[in-house]
C-alpha cells in the first residue's frame, strides 16, 4: 500500500465516527425544538416505541399524526412510562416543545398524561411547568 493510500485510509477511518454520529445526533438534545414556549398536544395514541435510543409515541390530533420523542429509555422507564401506561387508541396528552419548523409535526415531551397517570420523563424540565 502506498503512502498516499495509507494516509487516505487513515483519514477515512478517523472521520468515520463523525459520519456515523451526525444523523444520530440530529434529533437528540433540544436544539431542534422551540424551548421558549410550552406546547401541549392531545389526541389518540397511534403508535408507541419503547426502546433505544429514546421512547417515541405517535399521536393523531384529528388533523395530523405527530411524532413525539420522549426521554431515552432508562429515564422514561424510571418515570413509570412503559407498555402498560397506554394502549393504541387511548387519549394521550404530551407537554413539551415542538420543532422549530412549525410545518414539521414533531415535538419532544417532558410530561406524558394518560388514563393511567402522569409521567414526567424529564422531571427537571417538567418542574418548570409549575403545577
Amino acid at each position: 500500500m502506498s503512502f498516499l493510500s495509507r494516509r487516505r485510509a487513515l483519514a477515512i477511518l478517523a472521520g468515520l465516527p463523525l459520519i456515523v454520529a451526525t444523523p444520530a445526533m440530529a434529533h437528540h438534545g433540544w436544539a431542534w425544538t422551540s424551548t421558549d414556549a410550552w406546547f401541549e398536544l392531545t389526541g389518540a395514541l397511534t403508535d408507541m416505541y419503547i426502546g433505544h435510543p429514546h421512547v417515541t409515541v405517535e399521536i393523531d390530533d384529528g388533523e395530523t399524526i405527530w411524532h413525539v420523542d420522549l426521554a431515552p429509555l432508562a429515564p422514561t422507564l424510571a418515570a413509570g412510562f412503559d407498555e402498560s401506561a397506554a394502549a393504541i387508541g387511548d387519549t394521550i396528552t404530551v407537554i413539551g416543545h415542538r420543532a422549530l419548523d412549525e410545518n414539521e409535526p414533531h415535538m419532544k415531551a417532558v410530561r406524558v398524561i394518560t388514563e393511567v397517570g402522569t409521567f414526567d420523563v424529564y422531571p427537571q424540565r417538567a418542574a418548570a411547568l409549575g403545577d
